[in-house]
């Protein structure tokens, strides 16, 4: 960061130390010199000396501009890749946790019912009837409860990337209204009136 500075400022600090030579030359030579035929002349070369510092100093200062923005393009690029990265990364951290939080659940879910589809067989078996369907019927709604939920889940999420996908996509669908248009005339039919 300091390289730049030092740098820029060893240009201004040439163009300068060049202006002090060049008007002490001038000065010098202004007075070894008769200045009523040769005013202008000083004058002229005054301006130009002027003119080519002045170019000197807008060359540097475009020179240190021009690195100081390729400087922070870099690092606005390394800091959008890293965000980029990062974006990433959760993207596939979330994925992994859906899996897992989704895989889980079926998993214990489906154990749960089997249990208890288990446990209504066993009473069955043991003579306890009305108990052992009852337990059977209590997994079976419960299987079936999941089952819905989970599809009625998936197609709110499908409704919801639908609406999505609506609102990215809805300023190509809409038409374009003009202040001259001119009102399109009815063209349902006229009714007919009954005979009587």
């Amino acid at each position: 960061m300091l390289g730049p500075r030092i740098g820029g400022i060893f240009k201004f600090l040439i163009g300068i130390l060049l202006l002090q030579v060049a008007t002490a030359l001038l000065t010098y030579t202004a007075l070894m010199t008769d200045l009523k035929q040769t005013a202008y002349l000083f004058a002229a070369l005054g301006a130009t000396l002027g003119v080519m510092v002045a170019l000197w100093f807008d060359s540097v200062i475009g020179s240190v501009k021009e690195h100081a923005m390729a400087r922070q393009q870099k690092r606005h690029s390394r800091e959008r890749e890293k965000i980029r990265m990062q974006a990433e990364k959760d993207k596939l951290k979330l994925a992994k946790q859906r899996r897992r939080s989704s895989g889980g659940a079926t998993l214990k879910t489906g154990l749960a019912v089997g249990g208890t589809v288990g446990v209504g067989v066993a009473l069955m078996l043991a003579q306890l009837m009305t108990l052992g369907l009852l337990t059977i019927s209590a997994a079976g709604g419960a299987a079936l409860g999941y089952g819905i939920r989970s599809r009625q889940e998936k197609m709110i999420r499908a409704r919801e990337q639908k609406q999505a996908e609506k609102l990215l996509f809805a300023e190509q669908d809409l038409p374009l209204l003009t202040a001259d248009s001119e009102p399109q005339p009815d063209k349902r039919r006229p009714r007919k009136l009954p005979v009587e």
